[in-house]
């Protein structure tokens, strides 16, 4: 009887954490689902003045084109960043783009001067993606929370074009 009995304390245990995963990927889906209505709607404003820097490479792989933007160098404390960089023509159900910060259970923060990686303290942060368009126009949105603990919306938009980058130099957004 005992041994039934820890039987099924043990499949109520595991039930709930399967059911805290599910609802934990659920809500991830939900908050991209929402990142990229908001690309698409295009309601947001171009950020003019953002609160950090951003980098952008693209290079030739193979038959298509790889692309890397990063931020850096944060002007104000930025906790909990997410980001998602999207060419909106490509958006799909099936193919899910570059982000950082939605699925995984890792946070990602930044703060001016001040990185330590092993408490989730970064220099920069970005996204990797790869299209098979020599040119494109690029919606980056980055969420994140400021000190008081409140949502940040920053919204900026790179046209990618492989020409710009057949000396292999990075485009930086304060050049």
């Amino acid at each position: 009887m005992k041994k039934v009995g820890i039987l099924i304390l043990c499949t109520f245990l595991l039930t709930g954490c399967l059911n805290s995963n599910k609802t934990k990927e659920r809500e991830h889906n939900e908050k991209y689902e929402n990142y990229m209505e908001l690309l698409i709607d295009n309601s947001k404003q171009v950020t003019m003045n953002l609160p950090f820097r951003w980098k952008f490479n693209m290079y030739e792989n193979g038959d298509e084109y790889g692309y890397d933007v990063a931020i850096e160098k944060p002007t104000i404390a930025m906790y909990n960043i997410q980001m998602v960089a999207v060419d909106i023509s490509e958006i799909s159900e099936n193919k899910i783009a570059p982000n950082i910060g939605l699925f995984e259970d890792q946070t990602y923060n930044m703060i001016p001067n001040q990185i330590n990686a092993e408490k989730g303290f970064y220099e920069g942060v970005g996204v990797q993606g790869f299209t098979n368009k020599s040119e494109f126009i690029l919606n980056c949105l980055v969420v994140y929370k400021d000190k008081n603990q409140v949502d940040n919306y920053a919204y900026f938009i790179i046209n990618a074009n492989i020409k710009d980058f057949q000396s292999s130099e990075e485009v930086n957004k304060d050049e």
